[in-house]
């Protein structure tokens, strides 16, 4: 009986086991997969360090909470937890990472239904 190995995100590696290992959430990740949408909805650059980005995205949090889009409590969470997550190293930061990752899933579709309200 074979199992399927479950590979996440950009994987390339297929070492015989699966993602946890070598496709850790990172913050530089995190920066290039929603910091574009997320400076959009902050009016600003797009944030380059988890400080800023965890700032933007605290900012794009409220303005989408205040517009009526659904979840979007979830982004100022997802911000104390960059912000957490900046002061921290090691295993703590790679958990606080992985909990603003999981609370960031639907950023696009957020934003996306705030660019269809302004």
């Amino acid at each position: 009986m074979t199992t399927a190995l479950s590979h996440r995100y950009d994987c390339t590696i297929h070492d015989g086991q699966d993602c946890d290992g070598h496709c850790a959430i990172t913050a530089d990740k995190l920066i290039a997969w929603y910091a574009d949408d997320i400076a959009f909805v902050a009016d600003e650059t797009p944030a380059t360090t988890l400080e800023a980005f965890a700032n933007q995205v605290g900012t794009a949090g409220s303005r989408m909470e205040d517009a009526g889009i659904n979840n979007a409590e979830d982004l100022d969470t997802a911000s104390t937890y960059l912000n957490d997550a900046a002061n921290a190293s090691g295993t703590d930061q790679a958990v606080l990472l992985k909990r603003a990752s999981d609370l960031l899933n639907d950023v696009s579709d957020m934003v996306g239904e705030y660019r269809d309200m302004i």
